[in-house]
């Protein structure tokens, strides 16, 4: 088998284990690629360099997923994941081993799959698989990242706790399928794959592989007491199904932002230029080894 290697150097587990000498053991030859030239494989498209390529591998955090899954569909084959990341929330979504030698087994071994909607936001060359989020999560997000070393996945609460107090609310418009179906004041909005999120939580409600995305608004004007209930739904997976919390369903999500200059996409922080956000289901789902 002629797997592609995708490495994350920076990832939070990166360097315990080598992934490229556990797929030769197993057999494997590999070509190795960084993540930074992937994510240059995808924008442009360039598929002559996946021929021969039987499976793609990812040793990773969650921010390296994106890239990895839109590489294995463009070439059409599976992906196998190696969760070497902080919170690895996608490998606890698909009940993959937290173990890096053992997820390396399976990634290399492992013939049964499951799909899962890989979805795209236009215009800022990014891939999801588990959530893109605006609202608190960037903010916790800023929190939790130099807190990551110290306390590792739990920076993630941690941050969302200090966001809770600094951040304010953000004006959505949202559009699922052309539709208007929200628009107001939120505290956050989240587009949802798999719906895992933040190092220890689950939006709820998603349907793996039924191409189709959530969209969950949390709505501005909840007290507090409210709010602490909305974070405990969160981690019980159940938010999407709270009373007052706003939970579509489609496969393109526009949403007009004000007031909300960053978005969550997988983990990463990124830069929201313009004022709307399109997020929509790509041609084909990924097809993730699980075992």
């Amino acid at each position: 088998m002629h797997v592609l290697l995708v490495r994350n150097s920076a990832s939070g587990s990166a360097g315990q284990v080598d992934p490229g000498g556990v797929l030769v053991d197993r057999g494997c030859t590999i070509t190795d690629v960084d993540i930074a030239d992937a994510a240059r494989w995808v924008r442009d498209r360039e598929s002559r360099r996946l021929s021969g390529i039987d499976r793609v591998v990812v040793a990773g955090g969650d921010g390296s997923l994106g890239v990895a899954a839109a590489l294995a569909t463009l070439a059409d084959v599976p992906m196998g994941v190696v969760p070497a990341g902080t919170a690895n929330d996608f490998a606890r979504a698909m009940e993959l081993p937290d173990d890096i030698e053992r997820a390396c087994v399976l990634a290399a071994t492992g013939d049964a799959v499951r799909d899962v909607d890989l979805a795209r936001i236009q215009g800022l060359d990014a891939h999801f698989v588990n959530v893109a989020s605006i609202g608190i999560a960037p903010f916790a997000a800023t929190h939790a990242k130099p807190l990551k070393r110290g306390i590792g996945a739990l920076a993630y609460p941690v941050g969302a706790a200090i966001a809770a107090v600094r951040s304010r609310p953000v004006t959505v418009v949202a559009r699922v399928d052309g539709h208007l179906v929200w628009s107001g004041k939120a505290w956050q909005a989240m587009i949802a794959s798999t719906g895992a999120f933040g190092g220890w939580a689950d939006t709820g409600s998603t349907r793996l592989g039924d191409r189709q995305l959530d969209l969950i608004i949390v709505p501005a004007g909840r007290g507090t007491r409210e709010l602490a209930f909305d974070a405990a739904a969160l981690k019980r997976g159940e938010l999407a199904a709270r009373d007052g919390v706003h939970h579509d369903r489609g496969r393109r999500i526009e949403l007009t932002l004000h007031r909300a200059p960053r978005m969550v996409v997988d983990g990463e922080l990124l830069e929201v230029d313009d004022r709307s956000v399109i997020a929509e289901v790509t041609e084909r789902p990924v097809r993730v080894v699980v075992g």
